[in-house]
């Protein structure tokens, strides 16, 4: 009946029978492609009212990333499509020729679409591994790498389905292409396996503080892709990386240190060698009314002078026998004040208060501790107080702090 009355509304037109019936058929073509349209807004306004609203009202929070992930999106194309499909099937089914063309590209955007689906779906994948597993493991150079195994098989399908060529003489052609494939796609290779090394042996995890100074990066990684390693910068900088430079070139992780709560402070004073001598009694007594070392000072007293005694020693000559130095009382001194910092980890990680091999600067005392935290603004406050005090306390033992002359110096002088 709607064919008999668009015939005789054509007719109106006075056109030939080929022509009228051209004419129908483009009518059927453009009544198709409209209502194809509006199907797919509604489908859409359905999909954003419906489920958009479903998934805002659950706690979970899985279905909101399945709605932003775009997957239902990508289903909604298939709507449209197969309306497409069905209808020149029924509008084309005289003109096999051409049908033989269309149903080539029809059945290309279906491999188009499951693509895009497959590409929504591994999106998903990653908010849901981020969310299940928050230590920092990136798996986007993974999804990336098999994005582009699916691309290429999808594009074999639709090169086979156009052309008419079997997929096996595509392999055969892309084999004989490799070795500029190679070239082409060196760093995506590179990059996919580095990536895997990555992943697998968690060398470099999303929010590790790396260094690699050789790419002058030292900050936190953000983002691990098949190609990149995104590293932001202390000085908010960022700095790009290929992946596979991660593994072929030295990198410093500090996330052992991050996740121990513990960091090192490794510093050395340069103590005057002039300024070192034996203990006199003025020193002595001076001393010992400082209470964190008068119980050691009083101690290694009494022990010397019982060895001393017990090999017949003159104590008239201060060289003859064993006698306690100012810089060992305030290395003891050092010892006793850290062992006691509320800050300083001196029971389940290394305490070290040490003379390094003397120097044209002087000898170095170097203090080897770790702190109890390793949030970075803490730590170089609790170093600061340190040596603060330290410094603050050398010249009550007889104790200089080399350092080279200063403008300063040579005016006073």
């Amino acid at each position: 009946m709607n064919g008999e009355v668009t015939q005789k509304w054509i007719s109106y037109l006075k056109l030939d029978e080929v022509s009228m019936n051209d004419g129908v058929i483009w009518i059927y073509l453009l009544s198709l492609l409209v209502l194809s349209i509006i199907a797919y807004i509604i489908s859409l306004l359905v999909l954003k009212k419906i489920v958009l609203r479903v998934a805002q009202k659950t706690s979970n929070t899985y279905d909101d990333d399945f709605y932003d992930s775009k997957v239902l999106h990508k289903l909604v194309y298939l709507i449209p499509l197969v309306m497409i499909d069905y209808g020149l099937k029924v509008i084309l089914h005289a003109h096999s020729s051409l049908m033989g063309f269309i149903n080539n590209i029809i059945e290309s955007t279906y491999i188009l679409v499951f693509l895009g689906v497959i590409y929504s779906l591994l999106n998903f994948w990653i908010c849901v591994h981020t969310k299940v597993y928050q230590g920092g493991r990136s798996i986007k150079s993974l999804v990336q790498a098999v994005k582009i195994v699916v691309t290429l098989v999808g594009m074999i399908i639709i090169i086979s389905i156009l052309f008419h060529v079997n997929a096996g003489v595509i392999l055969t052609a892309i084999g004989t292409a490799s070795a500029v494939l190679l070239l082409v796609f060196r760093d995506s290779i590179l990059g996919f396996v580095g990536s895997i090394q990555l992943a697998t042996n968690k060398m470099v995890l999303l929010g590790d503080w790396i260094e690699m100074p050789q790419y002058s990066a030292d900050g936190v990684v953000t983002d691990i892709s098949l190609v990149a390693v995104k590293v932001r910068n202390w000085d908010n900088t960022d700095t790009t990386i290929p992946t596979y430079a991660l593994v072929t070139n030295s990198v410093k992780n500090w996330r052992s240190m991050s996740e121990s709560g513990r960091r090192r402070i490794k510093r050395c004073l340069f103590m005057d060698m002039a300024s070192v001598k034996f203990l006199d009694r003025e020193l002595f007594d001076r001393l010992r009314k400082v209470d964190a070392i008068k119980d050691y000072l009083e101690h290694t007293d009494e022990e010397l002078e019982a060895h001393n005694k017990q090999n017949m020693i003159d104590d008239s000559v201060i060289l003859n026998g064993q006698h306690q130095t100012n810089l060992g009382i305030f290395r003891a001194y050092i010892v006793h004040y850290l062992k006691n910092h509320p800050n300083i980890d001196h029971i389940s990680s290394t305490f070290l208060v040490r003379q390094l091999q003397p120097t044209d600067m002087g000898i170095p005392l170097e203090i080897y501790v770790f702190t109890n935290t390793s949030v970075w603004v803490e730590y170089e406050n609790i170093q600061a107080d340190i040596f603060d005090h330290i410094l603050a306390s050398v010249e009550y033992f007889d104790l200089h702090v080399y350092q080279r002359p200063s403008w300063f110096d040579y005016k006073t002088s």
